[in-house]
C-alpha cells in the first residue's frame, strides 16, 4: 500500500493543528507502557523499523493533493487541512522533528519513557500529534520480543538443568511458525524481528527481510529442510508410500544439516514404530551426520512427545547425559508445533524434564501464540501523551490525572531514561531542579533528528536482548 505521511494518521489528527491554544511554538510528547499491563518489564524493539518506513519520506506535490482532496471528501471542506505546514516541509526536505528511543533490545520496566518525539520548527508544532499513531505501531514488535523473552527466561533454568549445550540449544527452542497466521505481511515481518531477538528459529522469512532492510542483519534466522502435509500427501498413505516419503527427504538433504519431518498426516504410532523403525531407514538416519526430528502435532503434545521419545530410544538408543539426563543417540528428536504459546511451551518442556528426558531432545514451533493470540496495544497499556510545551515563550508541564482513573495519570515534563544497577527509572524536569536534572545521565538517544538518521546496530540490540 503507497504510504503519505500526511495522512496515514487518525482522521479527527489532521484537525489538531486548528484546535491547540494559540501561542503554542514547541511540543514534546513521550510514550510509555503504563504500569497494570501483562507484563511488568518489556524487551523493548522496532522503533527503528517505524521511523524507517514512515518519517524519512520526501513530501511531494502529489501527496499534498491527495491529501488536500482527502480532506474534502473526508471531512467536508478542505479548511481543516494545513496545506501550507506540509508545503514548507516538501521545500525543506524533512520533518522537522526529534526523535529520541530507548536502546533497542533492552528490558525495561513497565512505566518508563521508552521515546521521545518534540517539534524541530515552532509552526511544526500543531502537527505532530499526526505522527502518534504510527509512533504508537512499535507496541507490536515490542509485544512479540517480549512474549518471546518470557518463553526464553522460563526456558534457561531448564535447559541449564537437563542440557549439556544449553546456551546453544536454547537458540532452537522455539520456533517461528506464524507468517500465515499473522493479520499481515508486515506484522508478520515486525512481530517476526521481536522474535529474533531472542531465538534464531524461524520460518517467518519476511522477519529476516525486517532485519537486513532496517537493521542491516543478513543472517539472524535459522531454518532447515522441514517436510509439511501437502508434501507427505503426494506420495500416498500406504506403508510403502510412507516409506518412500521418508527415504526421499533422508536421500535429498543435505546429510550434514538438520531435516524436519512431519508424521501425523494418516497414523504417526504406525509411522514412528513401523516406517522409522524400518531397518533400512535406521541405517539411512545412522549415516547421516545432521540431525532428524520428527513432528507429530496431531493430538495431546505431552502424551506425543513422552511416547515418542520412548519409540525413538528404543529404535537408536539413549545415554544418560553428564547431567543425568536421557539423550536419544544417533541426534534424533521431536519437533511440536501445534497447540504452542508462551504457556504451553515452558509447561511441556517441564513436563519432559520431570519424565527426566533432556530438553536436547525436543524442540518446538508456534505461529499464531506468538505472533497474534492475545495481543494488542492493551497488553501493555502503552500510551503516547504531552508533557512539556512552549506557549507565547512561557514554558510549561503537562499532564493528564484522570481521578476516575490514576493508573492513567500521565508524566509531566522532560523526560530522561536513567539507567541504574537495578534497571531503568524515569527522571523529570518536572519533579527535579533543573540542576538535579541535568546531573542525571539519560539512555534516550536520537534516532532521528531534522532528516538526519541514527540507526542503531542489530549486534548491539542482541547484546542488550540477551544481557
Amino acid at each position: 500500500m503507497k504510504r503519505n505521511i500526511i495522512i496515514d494518521t487518525d482522521s479527527y489528527k489532521r484537525v489538531h493543528w486548528l484546535q491547540e491554544k494559540p501561542g503554542m511554538t514547541h511540543r514534546y510528547v513521550y510514550g510509555e507502557p503504563r504500569k497494570g499491563g501483562l507484563y511488568p518489564e518489556i524487551s523493548f524493539f522496532g522503533l527503528q523499523m517505524i521511523a524507517l518506513d514512515h518519517f524519512l519520506q520526501s513530501i511531494t506535490n502529489e501527496m499534498i493533493e491527495e491529501a488536500e482532496w482527502r480532506s474534502q471528501t473526508t471531512f467536508g471542506t478542505t479548511k481543516y487541512f494545513n496545506k501550507e505546514v506540509w508545503e514548507k516541509i516538501r521545500d525543506l526536505g524533512f520533518l522537522p522533528i526529534k526523535l529520541m528511543s530507548a536502546p533497542e533490545g533492552s528490558k525495561i520496566g513497565e512505566g518508563n519513557v521508552c521515546y521521545t518525539l518534540e517539534s524541530t520548527r515552532d509552526w511544526f508544532t500543531g502537527t505532530v500529534n499526526a505522527l502518534e499513531p504510527l509512533l504508537m505501531h512499535t507496541w507490536y514488535p515490542t509485544a512479540v520480543a517480549t512474549r518471546s523473552m518470557r518463553i526464553k527466561e522460563q526456558l534457561k533454568p531448564l535447559f541449564k538443568k537437563s542440557s549439556m549445550v544449553p546456551d546453544i540449544a536454547i537458540l532452537y527452542a522455539v520456533n517461528d511458525f506464524g507468517l500465515r497466521g499473522a493479520t499481515c505481511h508486515e506484522a508478520a515481518a515486525r512481530g517476526g524481528a521481536g522474535h529474533l531477538l531472542h531465538f534464531k528459529g524461524s520460518d517467518n522469512e519476511p522477519a529476516q527481510s525486517a532485519l537486513f532492510n532496517h537493521y542491516a542483519n543478513r543472517d539472524r534466522l535459522q531454518s532447515v529442510w522441514a517436510t509439511e502435509h501437502s508434501i507427505a500427501l503426494s506420495y500416498g498413505l500406504t506403508d510403502l508410500n510412507e516409506k518412500e516419503y521418508l527415504i526421499h527427504q533422508l536421500k535429498n538433504s543435505e546429510p550434514h544439516l538438520i531435516i524436519s519431518v512431519v508424521i501425523d498426516t494418516k497414523d504417526s504410532d504406525n509411522f514412528m514404530q513401523n516406517i522409522v523403525g524400518d531397518q533400512e531407514i535406521i541405517d539411512l538416519i545412522k549415516a547421516r551426520e545432521g540431525r532428524v526430528v520428527f513432528r507429530p502435532d496431531s493430538g495431546d503434545p505431552l502424551t506425543n512427545i513422552l511416547r515418542y521419545s520412548d519409540v525413538l530410544a528404543s529404535i537408536f538408543g539413549f545415554h544418560i547425559n553428564d547431567k543425568t539426563y536421557r539423550v536419544i543417540d544417533h541426534n534424533v528428536g521431536l519437533i511440536q508445533g501445534d497447540g504452542m504459546d508462551e504457556h504451553s511451551i515452558p509447561q511441556l518442556y517441564e513436563d519432559y524434564l520431570k519424565a527426566h528426558w533432556s530438553a536436547d531432545n525436543l524442540v518446538t514451533g508456534s505461529g499464531g501464540g506468538l505472533l497474534q493470540v492475545g495481543l494488542s496495544r492493551d497488553t501493555n497499556r502503552w500510551a503516547i501523551k504531552p508533557s512539556y510545551g512552549i506557549i507565547n515563550g512561557e514554558e510549561i508541564n503537562m499532564q493528564k490525572t484522570p481521578k476516575t482513573d490514576p493508573t492513567k495519570a500521565s508524566k509531566a515534563g522532560k523526560l530522561k531514561l536513567h539507567q541504574t544497577s537495578h534497571g531503568f527509572i524515569t527522571i523529570s524536569s518536572a519533579k527535579e531542579t533543573p540542576a538535579m536534572f541535568t546531573g542525571y545521565t539519560d539512555s534516550l538517544r536520537v534516532l532521528l533528528e531534522d532528516g538526519k538518521f541514527y540507526p542503531d546496530s542489530f549486534e548491539n540490540i542482541l547484546k542488550r536482548a540477551n544481557h
